[in-house]
């Protein structure tokens, strides 16, 4: 959003008048611009209601009860929770998340780009990610909370092979809100490698 906004900015042709030059007083000179910025051109540039209306959202509560390796529950890590919110807008295939973990031990771990992802599978089964996102980072000094916020717009990329391509390779958003209950959301770590929470979408 912050390059695209500067790239238009850049692009702009800017119509400058300048008023006659003022001499103040205090031997100051004063230069009066006015600068037509072409405000109907960033608004059809830019459709803000677009871009920040979401098609659905999703609120995911992560608990390590849920974590399976296959089919088998593993645990997680006792103690650990997360919330995983989700707003998709579908029409631009982006999804925009703010993920927040409690009590999370060990170090980030999975063959992924990252530990934290969108898995295609049900409810006690096991299934490839489609979409990986930043690491919660440690919001104070203890590391007892952390959080990752921000949004991602497709193609997306996994890190993970599946059959010979990236496990994000053509995924869409929509098809998480085609059958939601189809994918869940979780994160790894080196304590517990098939998951320390997870949550299924509904």
């Amino acid at each position: 959003m912050k390059t695209s906004t500067l790239s238009y900015f850049a692009g702009l042709v800017l119509s400058v008048t300048a008023a006659p030059i003022d001499v103040g007083s205090n031997g100051r000179i004063t230069v009066q611009l006015n600068l037509d910025l072409g405000q109907a051109g960033i608004a059809n540039a830019f459709d803000v209601n677009q871009l920040f209306a979401f098609s659905t959202m999703q609120f995911v509560q992560a608990v390590p009860e849920q974590v399976v390796n296959g089919t088998e529950p593993t645990g997680g890590i006792a103690g650990a929770s997360g919330n995983f919110n989700f707003g998709i807008n579908s029409a631009m295939n982006m999804i925009c998340y703010n993920i927040t973990l409690h009590n999370f031990q060990g170090d980030f771990s999975s063959p992924a780009v990252t530990a934290t992802h969108i898995h295609e599978a049900a409810l006690g089964a096991s299934g490839p990610p489609r979409i990986a996102f930043p690491n919660p980072e440690p919001v104070g000094a203890d590391g007892v909370v952390r959080n990752s916020a921000g949004c991602i717009k497709g193609p997306f990329k996994t890190g993970v092979m599946v059959e010979g391509k990236d496990s994000g390779e053509g995924f869409h958003v929509s098809q998480i809100e085609a059958n939601p209950a189809a994918f869940m959301a979780d994160t790894h770590s080196s304590l517990a490698l098939a998951g320390a929470v997870r949550g299924q979408l509904a």
